[in-house]
C-alpha cells in the first residue's frame, strides 16, 4: 500500500499515484498513519447503483455513495468520502491515463465535497498575495494562462482542481474568516503549440489524451517536492475573449449577480455539487463567496502572440496588495 497527502485529507492506495505527495516512498502498512484518510482499493465496483437520486454524464449518486462509470477504462465508487473503489477496465493497460485524470479530477471532486470541501474547476497560482484562481467556460485559455505564468515564473500548484476549505463557514451567514485554498494534483497540460510559444519544451512532458482536448503533460515541481501548503484565496478571475482582436486587454472588478455567475461558473461539475450539497447550500455558498471574495473579469485578445497583453493586465493581481 501507499500512503499520500493531497491537500486537506491523507489517502491510503492500493495503487501507486506518482503526480501526488508522498508520504512513504515505498509500499507501507497504513497503520497509525491517519484516522481519516481515504481508502483507495482495488475491488469489484458495481455498473448501476440501486435507486439513484441524481445521474449526471458517467455518474450517479445514491445515498452517500457516487458511481462514475467510464467505459472500457473502468469504474470509481466514492463512499461517504471516506473510501475510493476502483476497477480498472480492459482499456485500462492501454490507456492508464484515462482512470488518473478522472481520479484527479471527478473522483476528487466527489471526495471533497462529502467531506466538507469544495472544489472549484480552475487554475491556480500563488502570488505575493496569496492565491489567485483563474477560471473561465471549456476552451477559454485556463490552461494556456497558466502555462504562460509558469513560464514567467510563477508558481503554478495546479490546472485543474483547487480545494476551498470550510464550506460550512460559506454556507451560511457568519463571522469572515480566511477562505482557505488548497493546491490539486500538481501537473500542467499543454497543447504542442503552447508550449512552443511559451519556451516550455525542456520539461519532462508526457502525451496525455482526454475526452475533450489532447496534447501534454508536465508533472510540476519534481515527483514528491511540489508545493503542498494552503494560502488564502484572494481573487477569483473569470476569462473573456475579446471581441475584437485589436481591442486592448482590460481587467473589470464583478459584483453582484456577475460575481454569483462567475463564482458558479468555476465550480467543478456543478450537478454533481448541487447533487450532494443540495440547491440550497450550493446557492448559499456561491452567494456568501461572491460577497467575500473579490471576482473579476480578464477581457483579452486570443493568440499566443497576444498573452502579454493579458498578463500585464492581470498584473494588478500578481503583486503584494497592501
Amino acid at each position: 500500500m501507499y500512503r499520500y497527502r493531497h491537500g486537506a485529507f491523507g489517502l491510503v492506495s492500493d495503487l501507486a499515484l506518482p503526480d501526488l505527495v508522498s508520504d512513504a516512498v515505498t509500499p507501507a502498512d497504513p497503520a497509525g498513519f491517519d484516522a481519516t484518510a481515504v481508502r483507495l482499493r482495488l475491488e469489484a465496483v458495481p455498473e448501476v447503483l440501486p435507486d439513484p437520486h441524481n445521474t449526471g454524464l458517467l455518474w450517479q449518486a445514491s445515498g452517500d455513495e457516487v458511481l462514475f462509470s467510464l467505459g472500457e477504462a473502468g469504474r470509481y465508487l466514492v463512499r461517504g468520502g471516506r473510501s475510493i473503489g476502483v476497477a480498472p477496465g480492459p482499456d485500462h493497460d492501454s490507456h492508464p491515463d484515462r482512470l488518473l485524470n478522472w481520479l484527479y479530477g471527478s473522483v476528487f471532486a466527489a471526495v471533497l465535497l462529502q467531506r466538507g470541501l469544495m472544489p472549484l474547476h480552475v487554475a491556480s497560482l500563488r502570488t505575493a498575495s496569496g492565491l489567485l484562481a483563474i477560471t473561465g467556460p471549456s476552451g477559454a485559455g485556463k490552461s494556456t494562462m497558466a502555462g504562460a505564468l509558469l513560464a514567467r515564473g510563477h508558481a503554478l500548484l495546479a490546472d485543474d482542481l483547487l480545494q476551498i476549505d470550510d464550506v460550512a463557514g460559506l454556507t451560511r451567514p457568519g463571522p469572515e474568516t480566511i477562505i482557505a485554498g488548497w493546491p490539486g494534483v500538481p501537473r500542467l497540460r499543454l497543447s504542442d503549440e503552447a508550449i512552443a510559444a511559451f519556451g516550455l519544451g525542456h520539461g519532462d512532458w508526457v502525451p496525455v489524451e482526454g475526452r475533450s482536448k489532447s496534447g501534454a503533460l508536465l508533472p510540476l515541481g519534481g515527483r514528491g517536492r511540489p508545493d503542498r501548503a494552503p494560502g488564502p484565496l484572494v481573487a477569483l478571475v473569470e476569462l473573456a475573449a475579446a471581441p475584437d482582436p485589436e481591442m486592448p486587454a482590460r481587467l473589470d472588478r464583478l459584483t453582484g449577480l456577475d460575481a454569483i455567475r462567475a463564482i458558479h461558473g468555476a465550480l467543478y461539475r456543478p450537478g454533481l455539487s448541487q447533487a450532494l450539497l443540495g440547491v440550497v447550500g450550493l446557492r448559499a455558498f456561491s452567494f456568501n463567496l461572491a460577497a467575500r471574495l473579490p471576482v473579476w473579469r480578464l477581457t483579452r485578445p486570443l493568440g499566443f502572440d497576444r498573452i502579454d497583453a493579458g498578463i500585464a493586465a492581470l498584473a494588478p493581481l500578481l503583486s503584494r496588495q497592501d
